[in-house]
């Protein structure tokens, strides 16, 4: 059986949109056995087990913490850290995969210490490296010393790999112009048979207020966008805003919500979308990283369009997911800053309910017809079964 190594400061069990995506994807390889080289702070979690859990051997490096970073000295110096802990850890998890025989080394370019780490086990393993983009990495809102070590290497890095594979043709665009290079885009998977029933959508009486809901984690590429749809649902009489899974964000970024709700299973999560009349994707407009924006994928994207109901999306125009809702007509389309066109949008989808409702079911299809994991599984199978011959 071949083994996969892969190299990454956040594997799962973390928690958190890209762990979630590596859990379906890694394993559901076939014919493939998996060794994971990650933070040592992540051992108990491991002890402890879970769905989450991959099914392979784990073993851990050292990774500084993160705290020390307020001040440009303490960046600098901790940047420096990074880098010789990365290169420790990829020296140690190379030794390790040519000692096991791993066929391929995986990583994953967070704030660069993962994918660092990787390139450093692939050459010293003499493996080919496989890249792993969920988030750009030089473009990204990573501290100005993360990025200027990104600019020093990324490209090298890119360019030494076997294969890079990301979720977005945008990413896939990206990094053919930026580097020169041939990445390989394949969707983001879920989980189908794993998730809770998702029955008929519920149907509410003409007085009662119709529900928009936001799940997920929220982060500083979203703010915006769901401030204004707040602001939208308060001046709209019989609307209300839930906002599933990320509480704190919410209130911290100043979003007033009707309801604030825990986060839930990916399964349970789809169901609960279901529930709701509208499921609400944003991206911000005014941000001070619009490539990270043009090319984002959303966890929950496909998690939305699995659950039947209409979706808005609002985000700028040559953003992945626009593209894609509007390519597809699986959604409406907000691709403007503006208050009065975001009301409008909700109001279309609210007031027309053949159209959503056709769209909604266009969704599905596609959830089920490119997003499955096995699917998407056999895809990345075929991606490293290319690089081994």
């Amino acid at each position: 059986m071949a083994i996969l190594m892969l190299v990454h400061a956040l594997a799962p069990p973390t928690l958190g949109g890209t762990p979630i995506i590596l859990q379906r994807l890694l394993a559901g390889l076939p014919g493939i056995e998996l060794e994971v080289v990650t933070d040592r702070r992540l051992r108990a979690a491991v002890k402890r087990g879970g769905e989450r859990v991959l099914a392979g051997r784990y073993r851990y490096f050292a990774k500084w913490p993160g705290p020390g970073r307020r001040w440009l000295p303490g960046r600098v110096v901790l940047a420096a850290l990074d880098v010789a802990l990365a290169i420790v850890a990829g020296v140690r998890a190379g030794c390790w995969a040519r000692r096991d025989g791993a066929r391929w080394v995986m990583s994953v370019p967070d704030e660069g210490f993962s994918v660092i780490a990787g390139a450093v086990a692939a050459r010293i393993a003499r493996r080919p490296h496989v890249i792993f983009v969920f988030d750009l990495w030089e473009e990204n809102a990573y501290s100005e010393v993360d990025r200027w070590v990104a600019r020093r290497v990324e490209r090298r890095i890119w360019r030494d790999a076997a294969a890079i594979v990301g979720h977005a043709q945008t990413l896939v665009d990206h990094y053919s112009r930026k580097h020169g290079v041939t990445p390989h885009a394949i969707p983001t998977p879920i989980d189908l048979a794993a998730a809770s029933p998702v029955g008929a959508p519920r149907v509410r009486r003409p007085d009662e207020p119709r529900e928009v809901l936001f799940g997920g984690a929220l982060y500083w590429a979203q703010a915006e966008a769901l401030e204004r749809l707040a602001r939208v649902c308060r001046s709209m009489d019989g609307v209300t805003l839930t906002v599933v899974g990320d509480e704190h964000s919410a209130r911290a970024a100043g979003v007033l919500a009707d309801r604030y709700e825990q986060r839930l299973s990916p399964g349970d999560f789809r169901a609960r979308v279901a529930a709701a009349d509208v499921a609400f994707l944003g991206l911000s407009f005014d941000s001070p990283r619009p490539e990270v924006v043009a090319t984002a994928t959303p966890a929950r994207l496909p998690e939305y369009m699995a659950s039947g109901t209409p979706i808005l999306v609002h985000a700028p125009a040559d953003s992945h997911v626009a593209r894609y809702a509007r390519t597809e007509d699986f959604a409406e389309v907000v691709d403007q800053a503006d208050d009065d066109a975001l009301a409008a949008g909700l109001e279309m989808v609210l007031a027309d309910g053949v159209r959503s409702k056709l769209r909604a079911d266009r969704a599905r299809r596609l959830a089920i017809e490119r997003h499955d994991t096995d699917r998407v599984c056999a895809r990345l199978a075929a991606i490293l079964a290319g690089i081994a011959s």
